[in-house]
Order: C-alpha cells, then sequence, then structure tokens
C-alpha cells in the first residue's frame, strides 16, 4: 500500500470536486456529441442543476455550443451540446522509440 507523506499534501477542497465534475462532463460532450443536458446527468450521474451550472460555466467559457433542438413528440425540446471544435484542438502523438511525431489536423498529410 502507498504511504502518504503527511508533510506535504494538499486537503480536498469544494473547489477540487467542482473542477473534477468539470472535466467529466467535459469528457463526456466530446466522447457522446451532440447530447442534452439530461443524457448527460444520466451519463455522468451528476444531478441535474449540477449539470445545467457546469454546462453553463463552459458555454459563457467557449467550451461547448448548443446545436439545433430535434424535433420531439411532447414536452420540452432539448438543445443539443457539441463541443466548440473552434476552441478545444486535436493533437496526435506517434511514439516510438528513437522517433516523436506530432501533428493535427491538416498539419501533416495521412497524419
Amino acid at each position: 500500500m502507498r504511504k502518504i507523506d503527511l508533510t506535504n499534501f494538499h486537503v480536498a477542497t469544494s473547489e477540487t470536486a467542482r473542477q473534477i465534475n468539470r472535466r467529466i462532463a467535459l469528457n463526456i460532450v466530446r466522447r457522446f456529441q451532440p447530447l442534452s443536458r439530461a443524457e448527460l446527468a444520466r451519463r455522468s450521474g451528476l444531478q441535474r442543476s449540477t449539470v445545467s451550472a457546469i454546462v453553463a460555466q463552459l458555454i459563457a467559457e467557449g467550451w461547448v455550443t448548443e446545436g439545433a433542438s430535434p424535433v420531439s413528440g411532447r414536452g420540452r425540446r432539448p438543445r443539443f451540446l457539441h463541443l466548440n471544435v473552434e476552441r478545444a484542438g486535436i493533437v496526435a502523438v506517434d511514439l516510438r522509440p528513437g522517433t516523436t511525431r506530432v501533428g493535427w489536423p491538416g498539419s501533416t498529410p495521412g497524419f
């Protein structure tokens, strides 16, 4: 079992939990986009109010955008969430013994 150094540690705060929940939500949006807030709440296990607060913050910061609403038979139409591809970037890294290649969409043909 790993021993904890009691002379050098950081106590978890409510801000720590907020940051973890925010990263979870952003990763779920990235993996399963487009999805509604309700679907994000189901997949993450977070409360709907927590998801709404996180999504509002991510939209305000430009990480997530809202897309078109699908036509539904009844009730409120959900607004689909998407990762803002203009803000978020994709980087590919190929690590091999003696060689490392880094690329992003449009930078290297076939990479």
